[in-house]
């Protein structure tokens, strides 16, 4: 094939790249009662299985509904279950930037999470008052 004849259909991109984030946002909104459960907070805190979760729902999605990025963008004649489980993997680290836009730049957190940070505050404010104590107890004390 000429390389020369290779083209990318923008429109056909921009759909491919709407219908990602749409499944970002979908598969991040239906794990979060999952992912900011207590029980999931407690026990898997420290370890890494939200994404493992997250990798695997976004390609058994796009492998369900036979979504393959790469062999639309690339015009396949058919999708394959490679596509569809590379796509699920964009769509899973979609759904990650979509919880840092959700939380961070929103605000929008479960009760749960709003608690855990308060905590946190609580936590860090008491640090900065014992730190400013020890050091005013520090200057006064004679020499």
């Amino acid at each position: 094939m000429d390389p020369n004849l290779f083209h990318l259909d923008g429109e056909r991109l921009m759909e491919v790249l709407f219908a990602i984030v749409v499944l970002s946002f979908l598969i991040e909104r239906a794990l979060a009662p999952l992912f900011e459960s207590r029980f999931f907070l407690k026990r898997f805190e420290k370890k890494s299985f939200k994404e493992l979760i997250a990798f695997a729902i976004g390609a058994l999605v796009c492998w369900q509904w036979q979504f393959d990025a790469f062999s639309i963008l690339l015009v396949q004649e058919q999708t394959s279950i490679y596509g569809s489980i590379l796509t699920g993997s964009v769509v899973a680290g979609g759904s990650k930037a979509s919880v840092k836009l959700f939380r961070d730049m929103m605000g929008v957190k479960s009760r749960v999470l709003q608690e855990e940070d308060k905590k946190k505050e609580g936590v860090v404010k008491e640090g900065a008052e014992a730190k400013a104590q020890a050091k005013k107890d520090l200057e006064n004390t004679p020499k």
